[in-house]
């Protein structure tokens, strides 16, 4: 599986990350979303650790949970 990270700005405001696959390129089921990030560096900062976990998550077990938010949503989130 070949994990891919998107960032775009969001016409409402702020930035996204996505990560999808290859195999899925349907934009309304990610392995992982958040939008609303203030800055495109925080996007990517965050997205990359994302895809850390994620890739570190294929080398134990073949699946993976799919997770979409906006980011002044989400609790416990580590620093950027």
């Amino acid at each position: 599986m070949n994990l891919r990270l998107h960032i775009h700005h969001v016409l409402t405001g702020g930035w996204c990350a996505d990560i999808d696959d290859d195999h899925d390129r349907q934009p309304d089921d990610p392995y992982w979303c958040v939008d609303h990030w203030p800055t495109v560096q925080e996007a990517i900062t965050a997205g990359c650790h994302q895809l850390a976990r994620l890739s570190a998550t294929l080398q134990s077990t073949h699946r993976l949970a799919r997770m979409s938010d906006r980011h002044d949503l989400l609790e416990g989130c580590p620093p950027i």
